[in-house]
């Protein structure tokens, strides 16, 4: 527990041991302490309101609440901001915690609080707000922040580059072929069937690189140059297609070293 503690070295006034408040006529006691020594004494304004009782050492004032904060009220897919938090006291003054004594909470996967309270949004289609809990001394308080989705990931049409890459696959109407991505049906709703990959929702990242999002990996970055090589965003790790396992989805995991097979 945060204390503020402070030292008297004069007293304006001494009151018998034993006394640990003092009102006046004038007004009631702001602040209550008990004394660590065998005097008690008071501190009063002009007016004759009793401020403060007084002695050597004392507490002289508790917390009242958590205040929770954010750096910004708004933060894009892929980009965090810092948290904070402090306690207000009862004579109105404030304290700053240090983020790694708070304990938070986000309330969506769509985001993660690191210890020391780093807010970081993951990719996120559409704007969400979500609240996130900060608690320390026995206190709670919550602080809300919106996730958007970058603005230059947000394509003008479903795969817009990708389709004009591509060419129709003959005697299988919709169905294209990219050089580089290979054989898939697109939809008008940024979602396409590839033909090793399954259903995949694809974001253009504005230089003709894909940001594409299944059930089993979520979001994974790849493009020309790039594919087979996929970027997984969830856990920062590069995988790679295996193209010879077809019909099986199945990747090599750049970390662990290992392969990984999808579910269908």
């Amino acid at each position: 527990m945060y204390k503020k503690v402070f030292s008297i070295l004069a007293f304006l006034s001494l009151l018998p041991f034993g006394l640990s408040a003092a009102t006046s006529s004038a007004g009631g006691v702001v602040n209550e302490a008990v004394i660590g020594a065998p005097f008690y004494g008071f501190t009063s304004d002009a007016s004759g309101a009793v401020a403060n009782a007084v002695g050597p050492t004392a507490d002289f004032i508790q917390p009242m609440r958590l205040i929770a904060r954010s750096g910004d009220s708004k933060v894009n897919a892929g980009s965090a901001t810092q948290l904070a938090s402090s306690l207000l006291w009862d004579d109105g003054t404030v304290t700053n915690l240090p983020s790694e004594e708070v304990a938070w909470a986000v309330d969506t996967a769509l985001a993660t609080v690191s210890q020391s309270g780093l807010l970081t949004a993951k990719q996120v289609t559409e704007r969400v707000r979500v609240k996130v809990t900060a608690t320390a001394e026995g206190f709670t308080a919550e602080v809300r922040v919106r996730l958007e989705p970058n603005a230059a990931t947000t394509p003008t049409a479903p795969a817009s580059s990708l389709i004009a890459g591509s060419v129709d696959v003959p005697n299988a109407p919709g169905w294209r072929n990219s050089p580089w991505f290979g054989s898939f049906y697109a939809t008008e709703n940024n979602w396409l069937h590839h033909a090793d990959l399954g259903w995949l929702f694809v974001q253009e990242a504005g230089d003709g690189s894909l940001w594409t999002w299944d059930n089993n990996h979520q979001w994974l970055w790849t493009g020309q140059g790039v594919y087979p090589h996929l970027y997984r965003a969830k856990d920062s790790t590069w995988l790679y297609f295996m193209l010879q396992a077809r019909p099986k989805k199945v990747f090599y995991n750049h970390t662990t070293k290992r392969l990984e097979t999808s579910q269908p």
